[in-house]
């Protein structure tokens, strides 16, 4: 593509150097550029996309996207605008053609649930007969090939790619995780999005937002009309039982499906719960928006996810199916077929009849919900076990938060190592442990080394009991100051049970 069809629309403040040249691709990696691509240098949390232009240079690079004047050993034109990442996301959309919007593409963000309504709401889309693809922070798919990202919510340029494949591969419905990061470092800036789903807000990343209002004023933008431009949309699925859902769904612009459990008013709410450590067994009540072509009905799901944040994952699903005119029996499906997520409130079962629960919750209302649902699952006379720990070079607050989580809801916690990055273990076991100080009757221990915390907590267990292991879920690796280890929750219950 010549540079001059890649930069319409672009806000270009000056090019240096030639115009009249071809580009083949765009990289913000230097490692990875090749010849005749674009490299963008975008400013990271850690280092400078300026830094390593010379690089790029060198590996071939035609031109560079940058917001300063740069010296090169040898010409490389330059093409100068005042915010590289926003107008990476033009460039990257014209490159591919506007990928995302030749899919019906459904964005789903919020802090707790994300992960696995994508996997739900995939699975109602290949139960409708439609090729898929999805990502997520546990995998991401694109026509039933595996594919791997680096973030939760990949760059610009990666998305654009995938989107582009997946067009070419003949996909009709992707489903994304949107986090709040991709959102204000315009990863997602110029996708076409049909329905954007929102399932709660609640405590997280504020290391990087600094206070809730600022979190849920970067979350809005997806929903407020302002912001149309930039995302797309048709249609919001949102959660008004959360506080925040219930403002998103009072200010949007977008055709609106409310779900709830709480709020008989809401288009989509769940009737005779039935809830056990095998699954969820419900109704779905449907009461069609204004405007919709769905009809009113009642029908039951089966699925093999338990726990009652499961039931709102369920409900996001089912109003992203409703809002892309999916029908009820293919929803039926698709929610019985959906297994289970890696590191979901994933259960492993050991002997004793005694269970292990890996999961992902690494927020205080994560770890909330799932020690209330694992607690609602156990037996007369059965004990809840709690391994958790916080990671290092995040949110200091929630952590003594969620000390005082666990010594109220589990009758046994073992505060342990999370992945600490620069952070010394200790230091965030104490923080931690400072939240079990006001319930004298709480029985904890601290053990930093995580496997020796997991070990100790199963040959604890006895009969019928449940061991919640928190915060890692799918991550196959520990981060500690200077270097990242294997490390597998899931790996080390399956040792123990082995010997």
């Amino acid at each position: 593509m010549k540079l001059e069809d890649l930069l319409k629309n672009v806000n270009v403040l000056n090019i240096i150097g030639k115009k009249d040249i071809e580009i083949e691709g765009i990289e913000i990696n230097s490692k990875k550029v090749f010849k005749n691509c674009l490299f963008a240098a975008i400013t990271g949390f850690k280092q400078d996309g300026r830094d390593f232009a010379a690089e790029a240079a060198q590996m071939g690079a035609a031109a560079i996207l940058t917001e300063k004047v740069l010296e090169f050993g040898r010409q490389m034109t330059q093409v100068l605008v005042k915010n590289c990442r926003r107008e990476l996301a033009v460039v990257c959309r014209n490159y591919y053609g506007n990928p995302s919007g030749l899919l019906k593409l459904c964005g789903i963000t919020g802090t707790n649930g994300k992960t696995t309504t994508v996997f739900l709401t995939d699975s109602i889309f290949k139960a409708a007969g439609l090729k898929t693809s999805f990502i997520t922070t546990v995998k991401a798919e694109l026509a039933g090939c595996a594919m791997e990202f680096e973030r939760t919510t990949p760059e610009s340029n990666e998305l654009n790619r995938f989107f582009s494949a997946s067009v070419l591969q003949g996909v009709e419905c992707a489903c994304m995780e949107v986090s709040s990061h991709s959102i204000d470092l315009s990863r997602v800036d110029r996708l076409n999005f049909e329905t954007l789903v929102f399932t709660n807000l609640t405590q997280d990343h504020l290391d990087y937002h600094k206070d809730m209002e600022n979190y849920f004023e970067v979350k809005k933008r997806l929903f407020d009309p302002a912001f149309r431009n930039l995302y797309g949309g048709r249609y919001a699925a949102i959660n008004i039982d959360d506080f925040y859902g219930k403002k998103l769904a009072e200010s949007t612009d977008l055709k609106l499906f409310t779900y709830s459990i709480r709020d008989k008013n809401a288009n989509i709410r769940p009737g005779n719960i039935q809830n056990s450590i095998d699954g969820i067994r419900m109704n779905i009540i449907i009461k069609p928006p204004e405007g919709s072509n769905l009809k009113a009905s009642e029908f039951s799901v089966n699925s093999n996810l338990c726990g009652f944040f499961n039931v709102y994952n369920i409900l996001a699903a089912v109003s992203a199916a409703c809002a892309s005119g999916i029908d009820m029996s293919d929803i039926i499906k698709g929610i019985d077929a959906m297994q289970g997520v890696c590191g979901r409130f994933e259960k492993i079962k050991l002997d004793k009849n005694i269970f292990a629960i890996v999961d992902y919750a690494h927020t205080p209302d994560g770890l909330e919900n799932v020690l209330k649902t694992a607690k609602s699952l156990l037996k007369p006379g059965a004990k809840l076990i709690c391994v958790f720990g916080c990671g290092g070079d995040r949110d200091t607050k929630k952590r003594k938060i969620m000390g005082a989580i666990s010594a109220s809801l589990a009758d046994f916690s073992l505060i342990t190592s999370d992945n600490p990055r620069s952070e010394d273990p200790l230091s965030i076991t104490a923080m931690i442990e400072e939240g079990f100080k006001g319930y004298r009757k709480t029985v904890y221990d601290i053990e930093v080394d995580r496997a020796k915390a997991i070990n100790r907590a199963l040959s604890m267990a006895e009969k019928n009991d449940i061991v919640l292991i928190a915060g890692k879920g799918h991550e196959n690796y520990q981060e500690f100051k200077s270097k990242r280890i294997h490390f597998s929750d899931q790996e080390v219950v399956r040792k123990w049970s082995s010997n």
